[in-house]
């Protein structure tokens, strides 16, 4: 004789718990619809579950999959709940020797993607004309190096030019945690960068004040802070009237750009000075969504109508 599937023991123990549990008929409706949802999942690609298949692994999956759907806390709670009690039911008549859905996490919240932006206005922003002298080339490479390479904020601010080298293209960066990689520099960076340098030279020689030791200069020749690159940063990128315009977000398109065109998710993950890799898939994510989106407006069939 086969073992009996899920969908066989789901009246049964839905009568259960009408008889034996005394649970009210919303409550037996709402589990019997959650558990038609997880068993039909599987059986949407031909697999026919059975007490054999009602494992941790397979509990886990679908409610992180529901969880990625942006379900609302309390119906991913019900949904737990509802699995738990089918297990323990199924242990109790000695089907399952434990209870698959015991013991597990509750899945956390998807988690919000980076904030991103095209190709096209990217560039628009870093083509802009800006202003000759010293100032209008200083905002230039500091975007540009930003994009161009990947780097935190912190990282930019406290290069030194013994760490660059220009005529192989590549920065030794000092991370989180004091680690240390080593990145490459685009073509447009290493160019700001060696205009900014010139610039800064100059500047250097003509003013007194100003810090021979540090690389990225106020207009006074002060050591460039956290807060006014920022303030740089934020005025730069007005243009593409995002909700985020600070320096991280052009390290997430710098992410976002190298994956949509097909860069490795272990390289990305090593240029951006990830220690875990779960950090950078996130940025699969957005380049999944943007496929979507792009799929959605395009496609008719997919447009909504």
């Amino acid at each position: 004789m086969s073992a009996p599937t899920l969908r066989e023991l789901l009246p049964e123990f839905l009568l259960d718990l009408a008889a034996r549990r005394g649970r009210s008929d919303r409550t037996i409706e709402a589990y019997g619809r959650d558990l038609l949802q997880f068993i039909g999942q599987s059986e949407r690609y031909g697999v026919r579950l059975t007490c054999a298949d009602f494992t941790p692994t397979l509990v886990r999956s679908h409610l992180a999959r529901l969880a990625e759907a942006h379900l609302a806390r309390a119906s991913l709670d019900r949904k737990r709940a509802a699995l738990s009690a089918f297990a323990r039911y199924l242990v109790r008549q000695q089907w399952l020797d434990r209870n698959p859905a015991a013991g597990l996490r509750q899945p956390r919240p998807r988690r919000k993607l980076p904030s991103t932006y095209s190709e096209d206005d990217v560039t628009a922003v870093l083509d802009t004309p800006r202003a000759e002298g010293f100032s209008g080339t200083r905002n230039r490479a500091l975007l540009e190096m930003l994009y161009g390479s990947g780097l935190r904020i912190s990282e930019l601010l406290s290069l030194r030019p013994a760490n660059m080298d220009l005529s192989r293209a590549t920065l030794r960066v000092l991370g989180k945690g004091a680690k240390e990689r080593v990145v490459p520099v685009s073509k447009k960076a290493a160019q700001a960068l060696k205009d900014y340098l010139s610039a800064r030279d100059d500047y250097v020689k003509m003013h007194e004040k100003s810090d021979p030791n540090a690389l990225w200069l106020t207009d006074r020749g002060l050591p460039l802070t956290r807060f006014r690159a920022y303030q740089i940063v934020r005025r730069e990128l007005a243009a593409l009237h995002g909700d985020k315009m600070s320096p991280h977000v052009l390290r997430h398109c710098f992410a976002t750009h190298l994956l949509d065109h097909g860069a490795d998710l272990r390289a990305v993950q090593e240029l951006l000075g990830h220690s875990s890799l779960a950090t950078t898939e996130k940025y699969t994510h957005v380049s999944t969504e943007r496929l979507k989106q792009a799929y959605r407006q395009a496609h008719p069939h997919a447009a909504k109508k």
